[in-house]
């Protein structure tokens, strides 16, 4: 059996090898600091790539809400008891969303809060698709106001001089449609703010007007 080694052989050996550990664990500690630093870098790259492409697919298919405009309206025969012929334009200006809309379109025409004429405009759900432009036209029967009604006078008043101011509201429910995707129901109404002559016509500075949308 050799000799078991002297203690200056031993102090020798022992520092070495600590030196050589702790080596071995620095070489180990860096592998690690290096992988977990390039791994978070490609997640960071991909998270930001997948980021951007979800933001231009939104921008690129998010729904616009329709587009209306007054074409045309016109009251004939007394009131009450007369008709009201209306058409409004509706585009829709998205080039990738279809729009659906549910059940009855329902019109009504007031001068102020009074109810003139009521009555539907479309009877049934329909479907818009995109980039494309739908009349929507109607005619209502004229229900008021009547004489003894508190607002008679200055309707009377304002259709004599030939500037009757009058609003067009129209009631319906939509959804957006990309592909097989549908958005929930919501809720729409249309107001469209005209003036029309002592002859019950539409005034030129009301047509082609853009209507307001609510949800």
């Amino acid at each position: 059996m050799p000799p078991p080694p002297t203690q200056q052989q031993q102090q020798h050996t022992t520092p070495g090898r600590s030196r050589a550990r702790r080596v071995a664990h620095r070489t180990r500690d860096g592998c690690v600091a290096v992988f977990a630093n390039t791994l978070c870098s490609v997640l960071l790259a991909v998270l930001l790539v997948a980021g951007v492409a979800l933001f231009v697919v939104w921008l690129g298919l998010r729904p616009h809400r329709p587009r209306f405009t007054l074409a045309s309206l016109a009251i004939s025969g007394p009131v009450p008891g007369g008709q009201v012929a209306f058409n409004v334009s509706d585009r829709n200006p998205n080039r990738h969303v279809g729009i659906y809309y549910e059940g009855a379109t329902r019109a009504s025409l007031l001068y102020y809060d009074a109810l003139v004429a009521s009555g539907p405009a479309f009877a049934g759900a329909w479907y818009q698709p995109n980039m494309t432009t739908t009349s929507i036209a109607g005619v209502l029967d004229v229900v008021g106001p009547r004489t003894a009604d508190a607002s008679w006078p200055a309707f009377s008043a304002a259709l004599r001089s030939g500037r009757l101011p009058l609003r067009l509201q129209l009631t319906t429910a939509i959804r957006f449609r990309v592909n097989v995707f549908h958005s929930g129901r919501q809720r729409m109404h249309v107001n469209c703010d005209l003036f029309v002559g002592a002859d019950g016509n539409l005034l030129p500075e009301s047509v082609g007007v853009p209507c307001d949308r609510y949800f």
